[in-house]
């Protein structure tokens, strides 16, 4: 989610530092400082960590996932934007679905499956490395118009190229050097052996740390320092210096707990609140019938994340056990139903194309949502971010 906001919309009609209120955000946007604590608590069970990674997965992932096609689609606002649009929210997901299960059905002979979910895991790992940094500076972005802030666009490209260094580069890094579950999906331990990365390790847990204070310090010094200094920006900068810092420190586990599920409370809330922000003054009897059947869910904010998080529960078993088979991963036991379908290579292969073709798909709604360098987007999505909930 990149949010490069023009003057255009830099000053909302009022001042409050906080997208709703300092509890809401607190719980929903900078949920990367009260994570930790709770992580390292989990910690202390036996399987407490898996526990809670089965847990946030099944409940935010796919929430996470379909949070962006959930405003495109089923929030009236975005009906003309679409139609104008027409390639970015329809022809190109329906290339990438088609190219992707082309490529996974490929014969054998020519490619391995094992080959094709390695460079299907590598090109989600390098996307969605930056998927994840650019969020960082979308929720940035964020706060610095809530506060009412004037900055210059060469401020502005520093905090950008700080959370890709940071929240993308070095946390990509991190991940490589411990050896986390997502680099074992991709071709990076083809290109560099696990031993040499992991040799690095000593040397990046000493440099790294000295880095992101580098980086993340002048920000902070900025921000306490700006006539119109924002506390929720603050904390939040605080957040994305300790995740950078605790990706070489954490192991595997604990991390893509605290760096998957920050991630996804961010977007399952942004959806929810810019769908209950649609208050169209549009008839709705003239509405679609499809708009009119999702205009009660969206106008509750829990009522969207409850639809989410349902499509969810229903629909991770389908998408994740799979590729868990296929490495021969063990199966959480709520997925169990599924083991005599997936006794079927075609039916395993289906569901591997499914889960990566909408992953791809998310990267791309998400950027068609939130580029509001674009003055269509921006009409629409800025009133659904910034007028406040009722």
């Amino acid at each position: 989610m990149s949010i490069p906001i023009s003057s255009a919309v830099e000053r909302p009609s009022d001042f409050s530092p906080w997208l709703r209120t300092p509890v809401w955000d607190g719980f929903w946007l900078l949920s990367g400082l009260w994570l930790l604590p709770l992580i390292l608590a989990v910690a202390t069970f036996p399987n407490g960590l898996s526990a809670l990674l089965i847990l946030s997965t099944t409940f935010l992932w796919l929430a996470h996932r379909f949070g962006s096609m959930y405003s495109a689609f089923c929030c009236p606002a975005y009906r003309e934007l679409v139609r104008e649009q027409h390639f970015r929210f329809v022809v190109a997901p329906c290339l990438i679905f088609l190219l992707t299960f082309i490529f996974i059905y490929l014969p054998d002979l020519w490619i391995s499956p094992v080959a094709k979910l390695l460079i299907l895991g590598s090109i989600f790992f390098i996307v969605n490395s930056y998927h994840f940094a650019v969020q960082h500076y979308g929720v940035l972005s964020i706060y610095r118009i809530r506060a009412g802030q004037s900055t210059t666009e060469k401020f502005k490209a520093y905090e950008k190229n700080v959370c890709l260094i940071v929240g993308g580069l070095l946390v990509a890094v991190g991940q490589i050097c411990h050896g986390a579950e997502v680099v074992d999906e991709s071709l990076f331990y083809q290109l560099f052996s696990r031993e040499r990365v992991h040799a690095v390790l000593g040397i990046m847990q000493v440099l790294a740390p000295m880095l992101i204070l580098a980086l993340v310090v002048p920000l902070l010094r900025a921000e306490l320092r700006h006539e119109r200094s924002s506390t929720p920006k603050i904390v939040y900068l605080v957040g994305l210096a300790i995740q950078g810092i605790a990706a070489f420190f954490l192991d595997p586990l604990p991390f893509l707990i605290l760096w998957a599920v920050q991630h996804w409370l961010v977007s399952v809330a942004l959806a929810a609140h810019m769908a209950e922000n649609d208050r169209s003054e549009v008839d709705p009897g003239t509405l679609p019938r499809w708009y009119r059947f999702w205009r009660p869910v969206s106008r509750k904010f829990l009522f969207t994340v409850a639809a989410l998080v349902l499509l969810s529960l229903l629909l991770t078993p389908l998408l994740r056990v799979p590729i868990n088979l296929l490495r021969g991963s063990e199966v959480p036991q709520l997925s169990a139903w599924l083991i005599p379908y997936l006794q079927y290579e075609k039916v395993i292969l289906f569901l591997i194309a499914l889960n990566f073709a909408s992953v791809y798909v998310h990267f791309v709604y998400d950027r068609a949502i939130f580029r509001f360098s674009n003055p269509s987007v921006r009409k629409v999505s800025v009133p659904l971010l910034f007028r406040r909930s009722p």
